[in-house]
Protein backbone atom coordinates (compact mmCIF):
# COMPACT_ATOMS: atom_id res chain seq x y z
CA UNK A 1 0.00 0.00 0.00
CA UNK A 2 1.40 3.91 -0.90
CA UNK A 3 1.98 5.58 2.11
CA UNK A 4 0.38 8.84 3.03
CA UNK A 5 2.80 11.52 3.13
CA UNK A 6 1.46 15.11 5.18
CA UNK A 7 2.66 18.35 4.78
CA UNK A 8 3.86 20.29 7.80
CA UNK A 9 3.15 23.77 8.22
CA UNK A 10 3.14 26.60 10.68
CA UNK A 11 -0.52 26.54 10.76
CA UNK A 12 -1.03 22.53 10.33
CA UNK A 13 0.84 19.51 12.47
CA UNK A 14 1.20 16.02 11.12
CA UNK A 15 -1.30 13.22 12.49
CA UNK A 16 0.77 10.84 14.50
CA UNK A 17 1.30 7.32 12.77
CA UNK A 18 2.06 9.52 9.02
CA UNK A 19 5.10 9.94 7.29
CA UNK A 20 5.42 13.99 7.67
CA UNK A 21 7.99 16.56 5.70
CA UNK A 22 8.52 20.17 6.39
CA UNK A 23 9.25 20.87 2.72
CA UNK A 24 10.87 19.56 -0.93
CA UNK A 25 14.45 20.60 -1.52
CA UNK A 26 14.10 20.28 -5.60
CA UNK A 27 11.58 22.62 -8.08
CA UNK A 28 7.98 20.95 -8.61
CA UNK A 29 4.92 21.68 -11.19
CA UNK A 30 1.94 21.36 -8.27
CA UNK A 31 -1.66 21.35 -8.64
CA UNK A 32 -3.75 22.14 -5.58
CA UNK A 33 -7.26 20.16 -4.71
CA UNK A 34 -9.01 17.81 -2.80
CA UNK A 35 -9.25 15.21 -6.07
CA UNK A 36 -11.95 13.13 -4.31
CA UNK A 37 -12.74 10.50 -6.47
CA UNK A 38 -9.46 10.98 -9.16
CA UNK A 39 -12.00 11.32 -11.55
CA UNK A 40 -12.35 12.55 -15.46
CA UNK A 41 -12.02 16.20 -14.35
CA UNK A 42 -9.02 15.26 -12.26
CA UNK A 43 -7.37 13.43 -15.01
CA UNK A 44 -7.49 16.18 -17.05
CA UNK A 45 -5.87 18.86 -14.81
CA UNK A 46 -3.30 16.15 -13.77
CA UNK A 47 -2.63 15.54 -17.38
CA UNK A 48 -1.94 19.00 -17.61
CA UNK A 49 0.64 18.93 -14.38
CA UNK A 50 2.70 15.74 -16.10
CA UNK A 51 2.93 18.09 -19.99
CA UNK A 52 4.61 21.16 -17.49
CA UNK A 53 6.87 18.85 -16.16
CA UNK A 54 8.17 17.26 -18.85
CA UNK A 55 8.25 20.50 -20.99
CA UNK A 56 10.18 21.80 -18.22
CA UNK A 57 11.92 19.42 -16.19
CA UNK A 58 9.77 19.76 -12.99
CA UNK A 59 8.70 17.34 -10.50
CA UNK A 60 5.10 16.68 -10.55
CA UNK A 61 2.99 17.31 -7.22
CA UNK A 62 -0.28 17.27 -6.04
CA UNK A 63 -1.21 18.75 -2.70
CA UNK A 64 -4.36 17.55 -1.11
CA UNK A 65 -6.76 17.81 2.24
CA UNK A 66 -7.66 15.33 4.83
CA UNK A 67 -10.09 15.54 6.04
CA UNK A 68 -12.23 17.40 3.54
CA UNK A 69 -12.36 21.14 4.42
CA UNK A 70 -15.96 20.98 5.02
CA UNK A 71 -15.77 18.51 8.10
CA UNK A 72 -13.22 21.10 9.86
CA UNK A 73 -15.73 24.37 9.18
CA UNK A 74 -19.23 22.65 8.89
CA UNK A 75 -19.56 18.90 10.18
CA UNK A 76 -22.94 18.35 9.87
CA UNK A 77 -22.43 19.27 5.84
CA UNK A 78 -19.95 16.85 5.50
CA UNK A 79 -19.96 15.12 2.03
CA UNK A 80 -19.37 11.21 1.77
CA UNK A 81 -15.79 10.86 0.79
CA UNK A 82 -15.24 8.61 -2.66
CA UNK A 83 -11.17 8.13 -1.52
CA UNK A 84 -9.68 7.48 1.69
CA UNK A 85 -6.15 8.37 1.54
CA UNK A 86 -4.73 5.62 0.63
CA UNK A 87 -7.04 5.37 -2.60
CA UNK A 88 -6.16 8.70 -3.24
CA UNK A 89 -3.06 8.81 -3.52
CA UNK A 90 -2.40 5.10 -5.39
CA UNK A 91 -5.02 6.51 -8.18
CA UNK A 92 -2.77 9.73 -8.09
CA UNK A 93 0.27 7.67 -8.26
CA UNK A 94 -1.51 5.72 -10.95
CA UNK A 95 -2.21 9.18 -13.17
CA UNK A 96 1.66 9.36 -13.54
CA UNK A 97 2.25 12.00 -10.34
CA UNK A 98 6.06 11.67 -8.75
CA UNK A 99 4.79 13.09 -5.14
CA UNK A 100 1.22 13.36 -3.37
CA UNK A 101 1.17 15.57 0.10
CA UNK A 102 -1.81 15.95 2.38
CA UNK A 103 -1.99 18.98 4.93
CA UNK A 104 -4.29 18.02 8.06
CA UNK A 105 -7.23 20.34 7.41
CA UNK A 106 -8.56 21.59 10.67
CA UNK A 107 -10.25 25.55 11.71
CA UNK A 108 -6.28 26.51 12.56
CA UNK A 109 -4.96 25.56 9.33
CA UNK A 110 -8.49 27.79 7.96
CA UNK A 111 -7.68 30.64 9.14
CA UNK A 112 -4.81 30.60 7.31
CA UNK A 113 -4.47 34.20 5.23
CA UNK A 114 -4.46 33.67 1.65
CA UNK A 115 -1.01 35.08 0.70
CA UNK A 116 0.63 33.30 2.87
CA UNK A 117 -0.82 29.91 1.87
CA UNK A 118 1.16 30.94 -1.12
CA UNK A 119 4.01 32.42 0.16
CA UNK A 120 4.78 29.72 2.87
CA UNK A 121 3.41 26.56 1.56
CA UNK A 122 3.27 26.63 -2.47
CA UNK A 123 6.84 29.11 -3.19
CA UNK A 124 8.73 28.29 0.14
CA UNK A 125 7.83 24.58 1.17
CA UNK A 126 6.76 23.33 -1.74
CA UNK A 127 9.47 24.89 -4.27
CA UNK A 128 6.47 25.55 -6.73
CA UNK A 129 8.19 26.99 -10.53
CA UNK A 130 4.36 26.25 -12.17
CA UNK A 131 0.92 26.45 -10.86
CA UNK A 132 -1.85 24.01 -12.27
CA UNK A 133 -5.03 25.06 -10.97
CA UNK A 134 -8.92 24.70 -11.66
CA UNK A 135 -11.24 27.46 -12.90
CA UNK A 136 -12.89 27.71 -10.03
CA UNK A 137 -10.15 27.45 -7.25
CA UNK A 138 -10.18 29.44 -4.15
CA UNK A 139 -8.20 29.51 -1.00
CA UNK A 140 -7.31 31.02 2.23
CA UNK A 141 -9.22 31.94 5.28
CA UNK A 142 -12.68 32.62 4.02
CA UNK A 143 -11.90 31.68 0.54
CA UNK A 144 -10.35 35.18 0.25
CA UNK A 145 -7.75 34.05 -2.23
CA UNK A 146 -8.57 33.60 -5.98
CA UNK A 147 -6.65 33.25 -9.13
CA UNK A 148 -5.68 36.70 -9.79
CA UNK A 149 -3.57 36.93 -6.62
CA UNK A 150 -1.66 33.99 -6.57
CA UNK A 151 -0.55 35.20 -10.77
CA UNK A 152 0.17 38.74 -8.67
CA UNK A 153 2.30 36.62 -5.98
CA UNK A 154 3.44 34.19 -8.39
CA UNK A 155 5.27 37.00 -10.63
CA UNK A 156 6.81 38.31 -7.25
CA UNK A 157 7.81 35.09 -6.17
CA UNK A 158 8.62 33.25 -9.54
CA UNK A 159 6.25 30.57 -10.12
CA UNK A 160 3.80 30.82 -13.16
CA UNK A 161 -0.04 30.29 -13.03
CA UNK A 162 -1.81 28.08 -15.47
CA UNK A 163 -5.93 27.73 -15.04
CA UNK A 164 -7.50 24.70 -16.34
CA UNK A 165 -10.64 25.17 -18.00
CA UNK A 166 -13.50 22.49 -16.60
CA UNK A 167 -13.68 19.37 -18.36
CA UNK A 168 -16.99 18.29 -19.35
CA UNK A 169 -18.80 15.04 -20.47
CA UNK A 170 -22.29 14.86 -21.66
CA UNK A 171 -22.99 18.07 -20.88
CA UNK A 172 -21.84 18.30 -17.47
CA UNK A 173 -19.39 19.34 -15.52
CA UNK A 174 -17.62 16.74 -14.11
CA UNK A 175 -17.33 16.58 -10.38
CA UNK A 176 -16.75 14.63 -7.57
CA UNK A 177 -20.70 16.54 -6.46
CA UNK A 178 -21.80 14.96 -9.51
CA UNK A 179 -20.83 11.57 -9.17
CA UNK A 180 -21.66 11.21 -5.42
CA UNK A 181 -25.12 11.90 -6.45
CA UNK A 182 -25.17 9.63 -8.63
CA UNK A 183 -23.45 7.01 -6.74
CA UNK A 184 -26.89 7.49 -3.79
CA UNK A 185 -29.12 6.71 -6.19
CA UNK A 186 -27.56 3.73 -7.96
CA UNK A 187 -26.96 4.68 -10.72
CA UNK A 188 -23.19 3.36 -10.99
CA UNK A 189 -22.99 3.02 -14.72
CA UNK A 190 -22.76 6.80 -14.86
CA UNK A 191 -21.27 7.74 -12.04
CA UNK A 192 -18.00 5.13 -13.87
CA UNK A 193 -18.60 7.20 -16.74
CA UNK A 194 -17.52 9.94 -15.39
CA UNK A 195 -15.08 8.25 -12.87
CA UNK A 196 -13.46 7.02 -15.52
CA UNK A 197 -13.26 3.78 -13.99
CA UNK A 198 -15.62 1.40 -12.10
CA UNK A 199 -16.25 2.72 -8.71
CA UNK A 200 -14.86 0.83 -5.73
CA UNK A 201 -12.49 1.01 -2.84
CA UNK A 202 -9.56 -1.49 -1.18
CA UNK A 203 -9.79 -1.57 2.21
CA UNK A 204 -8.83 -4.05 4.95
CA UNK A 205 -11.36 -6.92 5.77
CA UNK A 206 -11.76 -7.08 10.00
CA UNK A 207 -13.63 -9.82 11.81
CA UNK A 208 -17.08 -9.24 11.82
CA UNK A 209 -20.68 -11.19 13.57
CA UNK A 210 -19.91 -14.45 11.68
CA UNK A 211 -23.91 -13.85 11.06
CA UNK A 212 -23.30 -14.54 6.93
CA UNK A 213 -21.38 -18.11 7.69
CA UNK A 214 -24.30 -19.00 9.58
CA UNK A 215 -26.82 -18.44 6.98
CA UNK A 216 -24.63 -20.63 5.00
CA UNK A 217 -22.61 -16.89 2.85
CA UNK A 218 -19.94 -16.23 4.41
CA UNK A 219 -18.87 -12.33 3.99
CA UNK A 220 -15.62 -10.14 4.33
CA UNK A 221 -16.41 -7.60 6.01
CA UNK A 222 -14.63 -4.41 5.03
CA UNK A 223 -13.00 -1.84 7.32
CA UNK A 224 -14.07 2.03 7.97
CA UNK A 225 -16.83 1.75 5.07
CA UNK A 226 -20.03 3.22 7.00
CA UNK A 227 -19.28 6.67 4.78
CA UNK A 228 -19.44 5.64 1.52
CA UNK A 229 -21.02 7.13 -1.15
CA UNK A 230 -23.01 4.67 -1.83
CA UNK A 231 -27.19 3.80 -1.89
CA UNK A 232 -27.99 1.05 0.58
CA UNK A 233 -28.35 -2.17 -1.25
CA UNK A 234 -27.19 -4.91 -2.64
CA UNK A 235 -24.68 -4.90 -5.41
CA UNK A 236 -22.71 -7.22 -8.14
CA UNK A 237 -19.07 -6.43 -7.40
CA UNK A 238 -15.85 -7.76 -8.73
CA UNK A 239 -12.79 -8.46 -6.18
CA UNK A 240 -8.83 -8.19 -6.24
CA UNK A 241 -9.69 -8.14 -10.26
CA UNK A 242 -10.26 -11.50 -11.07
CA UNK A 243 -13.22 -13.18 -8.17
CA UNK A 244 -17.00 -11.81 -8.59
CA UNK A 245 -19.25 -11.38 -5.62
CA UNK A 246 -22.36 -10.02 -3.69
CA UNK A 247 -21.96 -7.11 -1.44
CA UNK A 248 -24.28 -5.78 0.66
CA UNK A 249 -23.87 -2.30 1.78
CA UNK A 250 -26.49 -0.77 4.40
CA UNK A 251 -27.21 -1.06 8.48
CA UNK A 252 -28.56 -5.26 7.59
CA UNK A 253 -32.20 -4.16 9.25
CA UNK A 254 -33.13 -7.86 9.96
CA UNK A 255 -31.17 -8.07 12.63
CA UNK A 256 -31.58 -4.71 14.21
CA UNK A 257 -28.52 -3.50 12.72
CA UNK A 258 -26.96 0.40 13.48
CA UNK A 259 -24.24 1.17 11.49
CA UNK A 260 -23.61 1.30 7.85
CA UNK A 261 -21.31 -2.05 7.17
CA UNK A 262 -19.99 -2.77 3.65
CA UNK A 263 -20.01 -6.78 3.55
CA UNK A 264 -19.07 -9.32 0.21
CA UNK A 265 -20.06 -12.76 -0.47
CA UNK A 266 -17.34 -14.05 -2.74
CA UNK A 267 -18.43 -16.65 -5.00
CA UNK A 268 -16.67 -20.29 -5.21
CA UNK A 269 -14.38 -18.84 -2.83
CA UNK A 270 -12.74 -20.53 0.01
CA UNK A 271 -9.93 -19.11 2.47
CA UNK A 272 -9.85 -16.44 5.33
CA UNK A 273 -9.35 -13.14 3.82
CA UNK A 274 -9.03 -11.40 7.70
CA UNK A 275 -6.46 -9.33 8.17
CA UNK A 276 -6.18 -8.53 4.25
CA UNK A 277 -6.16 -5.81 2.21
CA UNK A 278 -8.84 -6.18 -0.82
CA UNK A 279 -10.36 -4.00 -3.87
CA UNK A 280 -13.52 -4.28 -4.61
CA UNK A 281 -15.08 -2.57 -7.62
CA UNK A 282 -19.10 -2.29 -7.81
CA UNK A 283 -20.52 -2.93 -11.14
CA UNK A 284 -24.22 -3.32 -11.32
CA UNK A 285 -27.18 -2.06 -8.43
CA UNK A 286 -29.16 -5.29 -7.95
CA UNK A 287 -31.83 -4.09 -5.25
CA UNK A 288 -32.50 -1.73 -1.88
CA UNK A 289 -31.84 -3.45 1.05
CA UNK A 290 -34.76 -4.04 3.06
CA UNK A 291 -35.71 -5.88 6.17
CA UNK A 292 -37.01 -9.73 5.65
CA UNK A 293 -39.64 -11.48 8.25
CA UNK A 294 -36.78 -14.14 8.60
CA UNK A 295 -33.42 -15.71 8.68
CA UNK A 296 -35.19 -18.16 5.98
CA UNK A 297 -36.77 -15.28 3.62
CA UNK A 298 -33.16 -13.58 3.63
CA UNK A 299 -31.40 -16.93 2.65
CA UNK A 300 -33.92 -17.41 -0.44
CA UNK A 301 -33.56 -13.46 -1.20
CA UNK A 302 -29.61 -14.06 -1.00
CA UNK A 303 -29.79 -17.30 -3.22
CA UNK A 304 -31.67 -15.27 -5.45
CA UNK A 305 -29.05 -12.75 -5.81
CA UNK A 306 -26.38 -15.23 -6.27
CA UNK A 307 -27.96 -16.38 -9.34
CA UNK A 308 -28.68 -12.86 -10.94
CA UNK A 309 -24.96 -11.75 -10.51
CA UNK A 310 -24.16 -15.24 -12.19
CA UNK A 311 -26.57 -14.41 -14.68
CA UNK A 312 -24.62 -10.82 -15.11
CA UNK A 313 -20.80 -11.61 -14.66
CA UNK A 314 -20.91 -15.00 -16.38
Amino acid sequence: MEKVVFLKTSYSICPKGYVCTEALDEPTVLTVGNFDGVHLGHRFLLQKVKRRGEEKGLKTTVLSFYPHPIRALSPYQTPCELTNMVERTRLLLEEGIQKVFFIRFDKRFASMPAESFLREVIHQRLKVKHLVIGYDWRFGNRREGEIELAKELGKELGFEVEEAQPFRLNGHIVSSTLIRRLLHMGRLEEASAYLGRNYGVIRKVVGGDARGSLLGFPTANLQNTEKLCLKEGVYAVRVDDSLIGVANYGTRPTFGGQKKVLEVHILDFIGDLRGKVIKVEFLKFIREERRFSSPQELIKQIEEDVLAVRSLLR
